[in-house]
């Protein structure tokens, strides 16, 4: 026994090196997964790339060339790069005091040239080598049966980078969920703007990719929320949880992938379990929609105005008069409702059609009870 013991306490140091690089990589907690370590490499490499562009692109992408966003985000993306840029260690944050904090009209004390930063970046090699991975699988599966362009791949590829809750990236305040966090948007065409030069992608793919309705958004990829309340250009890439977890995940056929896009959703907001306040719903949402979800928490029947906001939420701002709905009101939940938009975008996306009017009522009309 005693020889077992010595045995066991005097591992191979290249095993112990191994055992604790895994535990530091694939750490988590019990209401998380372990990441497949090919998953982790396409993370970081995607974020990597959009990292690099966005330090290259920062006098396109951010709207105020003289603000404050542009130095918080340049800051962040030269923190991501210190070694590859010459830096003998990572510099220190602009300020200690986190942005949110300070007064609107705070300025860095140290200012960063923008173009000196991209003409660095410029010596910096981005490896192009492509990750083969659950998730790039998943990818180029979701194109080819839904047939999305490959801008919307892209775009939902960086939005994975943004949104997996794992990453190989040990600085979390240098992340590509912070940079974009720092860059406030002005409008919808600045949104556009941003996002082609972050993407390299044609601005008129870009437009398609979110006219209304918005068919990720439709298919509750892209979280609604976040997407119709943005303020900052992360808004823009979050996904829901459920389909990250679906990209995440293995299935055994074409149609099992299809039954897990239209596997019904858990809502908590629309569960009133006795201890948060009707009230919190219109401190995260917005006053008509925050109404809809109340009167389903509290178990009232939706009015047709209701119906309209829900339905330009979930599309990402299609909209009809009030009285397409009228004969819908008191007949449909927001779940079911939420589910007949999804159900008709996906099949739509499988015949290569457009989301129209037309299906997307009929959808409804067939969802009320």
């Amino acid at each position: 026994m005693s020889r077992v013991l010595e045995k066991t306490m005097n591992l191979d140091e290249s095993i112990t090196n191994a055992f604790e690089a895994i535990r530091e990589v694939a750490s988590f907690d019990s209401h998380s997964l372990v990441p497949h370590p090919d998953n982790l490499r396409f993370q970081a490499m995607t974020e990597r790339r959009a990292m690099h562009r966005l330090g290259s692109k920062l006098a396109e992408i951010v709207c105020d060339r003289d603000g404050e966003d542009l130095q918080y985000c340049a800051h962040t993306v030269r923190r991501y790069f210190w070694q590859e840029l010459g830096l003998s260690q990572s510099p220190d944050l602009p300020t200690d005091v986190p942005r949110f904090l300070l007064t609107p009209d705070h300025t860095l004390e140290h200012r960063i040239d923008v173009q000196e930063l991209a003409d660095k970046l410029a010596q910096v090699p981005v490896p192009e080598v492509p990750v083969l991975c659950i998730v790039a699988t998943k990818l180029a599966l979701l194109s080819k049966l839904l047939n999305l362009s490959d801008t919307a791949i892209h775009y939902l590829g960086l939005a994975y980078a943004h949104c997996s809750i794992h990453s190989l990236t040990k600085d979390e305040s240098s992340s590509l969920k912070v940079a974009l966090s720092h860059i406030g948007l002005a409008d919808d065409a600045h949104r556009n703007r941003a996002v082609a030069a972050l993407l390299n992608a044609p601005m008129v793919d870009v437009q398609a990719l979110f006219a209304a309705p918005a068919t990720l958004v439709a298919l509750r990829f892209v979280d609604a929320a976040a997407f119709n309340q943005r303020r900052t250009l992360r808004d823009v890439f979050v996904l829901t949880d459920e389909f990250v977890m679906l990209l995440e995940t293995t299935y055994r056929s074409h149609q099992a992938l299809i039954e897990g896009i239209l596997e019904k959703e858990q809502d908590f907001d629309l569960l009133d379990d006795g201890t948060t306040p009707i009230g919190y719903l219109y401190e995260i949402l917005p006053k008509d929609i925050a109404e809809a979800y109340e009167c389903a928490v509290l178990d009232r029947p939706l009015k047709a105005i209701h119906i309209q906001a829900l339905v330009s939420w979930y599309t990402a701002g299609f909209r009809m008069l009030p009285s397409f709905y009228s004969p819908l009101a008191g007949h449909i939940t927001v779940e079911a409702l939420r589910d007949a938009i999804k159900r008709v975008a996906l099949e739509c996306a499988q015949a290569n059609k457009p989301l129209t009017t037309h299906a997307l009522v009929k959808a409804l009309y067939a969802a009320s009870t």
